[in-house]
This record gives C-alpha cells, sequence and structure tokens, in this order.
C-alpha cells in the first residue's frame, strides 16, 4: 500500500511521463521545423544566387556583366522582377512560421523540466542561429561582402543539422578512433561547403575551365582571393575553384569511407549519406557544361545540407 507522500508508482498501461510524452511530440516538430528550413535555405540559396548572375540569359554573357558590374541592377538581372519579390514574401513568411514553432517548442522543452535537458539546449542553440540570421538579414542584405553570403549559409545548414538532431538523433556509441573519423570527415564537408559558398559568392565561377586550368591560373592566384571580407573581383577566384575542385576529392573519400565504417550502426543513414555525396559529386562535374543552371545549383546545395545534417545526427 502506498504511503502518504510517497512518489506514484508507474503502472503497466498508463500514461507515460511528462518527458517522454513531450520528446516525441518535438521529434515530430522538429521534422516540421527541418522541412520549414530547407525550403528556406533553398529559397535563400535561390535569391543569393541570382544576385551573382547564376540563371542569367544569355549565359555567360550575363554573368560577366553581373560579375563586373557593368549592368546597372544585374544583381537581379537572373530573374524576372516578380519571381524576386514572391521569393522574399515565401522566404519572410516561412521564416517567421519557423521563428513561432522554435519558440513554441523551446517553451514546451523547458516546461517539461529536466528530463529533457540535452533537448533544451539544441533549441536554445537553435533559437539563438535563427536570431543571428535575422539580424544578419536585416543589416547584410545589400553587402556584396562573401562573408555575409558565408553566414547565411552555414546558418541555414546549422539550423537544418540541429532540426534533423532533435527529429532523429542516432548516437554512434563507438569506439574513440570511430567518433574521431566522424569528426574529420564532418569538418572537411564544412571546409568543402565553405568553399563552394565562396565560389559563388566571390563571382568565380568563370575564372578557369577544367583542372589544368585551375591548377595552373592557381598557381599565380593572391591567397587573399580566399579572405571572405574582400570585395569581389571578377575573374580572379581560380585558387577559390582550384581548392573546390580538389576539396570535392577529398570530402568525397572521406564520406565515403565513414559511410562504409558507419554501415554496422546506421545502415539507412549511412546509405542515404553515400547518395547525397555521390550525386553532389556528379553534379559538380555537370553543373559547368550545363551552363551551372539554377536547378541543377540548388540541388547541389540541398544535397550538401543534407549530407550535413545526416552527419550531424550522428555525434
Amino acid at each position: 500500500m502506498q504511503t502518504a507522500g510517497s512518489s506514484k508508482l508507474q503502472m503497466p498501461g498508463s500514461s507515460p511521463p511528462r518527458a517522454a510524452r513531450v520528446g516525441r511530440l518535438l521529434r515530430r516538430l522538429a521534422w516540421v521545423c527541418a522541412i520549414l528550413v530547407l525550403a528556406i535555405t533553398t529559397l535563400s540559396a535561390s535569391m543569393r544566387l541570382a544576385k551573382t548572375g547564376i540563371g542569367c540569359q544569355p549565359w555567360p554573357q550575363c554573368y560577366g556583366q553581373a560579375a563586373g558590374g557593368q549592368a546597372s541592377g544585374a544583381a537581379e538581372t537572373s530573374q524576372p522582377a516578380d519571381a524576386l519579390v514572391a521569393q522574399r514574401l515565401a522566404h519572410r513568411m516561412l521564416a517567421l512560421a519557423t521563428l513561432a514553432l522554435i519558440v513554441v517548442m523551446l517553451a514546451l522543452a523547458l516546461k517539461a523540466g529536466v528530463g529533457l535537458r540535452r533537448e533544451q539546449g539544441e533549441l536554445a542553440a537553435l533559437l539563438a542561429v535563427t536570431l543571428f540570421l535575422a539580424v544578419l538579414g536585416a543589416l547584410g542584405a545589400q553587402s556584396p561582402l562573401p562573408a555575409v553570403a558565408l553566414g547565411n549559409l552555414l546558418g541555414g545548414f546549422a539550423m537544418l543539422a540541429l532540426s534533423v538532431r532533435l527529429a532523429a538523433r542516432r548516437r554512434i556509441q563507438g569506439t574513440g578512433a570511430l567518433r574521431a573519423g566522424l569528426w574529420l570527415a564532418l569538418l572537411i564537408l564544412l571546409a568543402q561547403i565553405l568553399l563552394g559558398g565562396m565560389a559563388s559568392a566571390s563571382q568565380s565561377i568563370l575564372s578557369c575551365d577544367g583542372w589544368a586550368d585551375c591548377a595552373a591560373a592557381a598557381r599565380g592566384g593572391a591567397w587573399s582571393a580566399l579572405d571572405p571580407w574582400r570585395m569581389p573581383v571578377a575573374g580572379a577566384g581560380a585558387l577559390v575553384q582550384w581548392a573546390h575542385r580538389l576539396g570535392a576529392i577529398v570530402a568525397l573519400v572521406a564520406c565515403l569511407l565513414l559511410a562504409f565504417r558507419l554501415r554496422a550502426h546506421d545502415a539507412p543513414g549511412a546509405a542515404l549519406l553515400l547518395v547525397c555525396v555521390l550525386a553532389q559529386f556528379v553534379l559538380g562535374l555537370l553543373l559547368p557544361g550545363a551552363g551551372f543552371a539554377m536547378a541543377l545549383v540548388l540541388l547541389h546545395n540541398v544535397l550538401a545540407a543534407l549530407a550535413l545534417a545526416l552527419m550531424a545526427r550522428w555525434l
């Protein structure tokens, strides 16, 4: 018989503890948040790439004009004005909806108490990144500095990674060497993502053509081309292009090795990582011949975001 003041026993068939119920709800809401963030990052990438001339016609003459600043309003020549207005409106509405959802999720986690400490910390980080992006968007919307574009890129990818961790965390309980390999592969992929963002933000995609050309042009290039606080100079980014192409091979090998080692721990996740990195690598090879078509560039961006989020689940 239970005495007064003693804790109640959890009887078979009774409702689960509050923290468990809230945890399941948070995982469902985190999937919704991940979908919203993926839509936001794709819209943001589309608008950012349009400003650099990606997708403009006739290619590549229009890109040269936009990169050289020869056409007034060149930042918006690659898309119709009404399409850009619709994208901006959709981006703001989705961002507000995502912010509201994150606040609700954090409130639910805090109310559930100590049983959801990890979720509380990750949701607080998610809210902080969201607010950082809001401030960056307000203060740096018109800035041509690659640092602003990279901040938006990394912030959006971090939001997606945090959302996916909350929705489907799958921490790898392996040896120290296995986890070190996971961290190494993630950092290599992150560096490659930064180089890709720098390649587009610095307006350097036409600075060289092919491995041999980029390698030769990069020998005489200044390391300042990798400085995200440097104003873009058209045709001066061969070093960025060479580093990005070399990094693609290193990142592919690192991710393939990681997926092979983790197949026993999370076979579906490892297979999905393989698909993402292989498809991204193939797209990277096809982009120059396809005239850097906007749809393919956006898909390249989405695959990078998904690969990073998949790896963040395992940490």
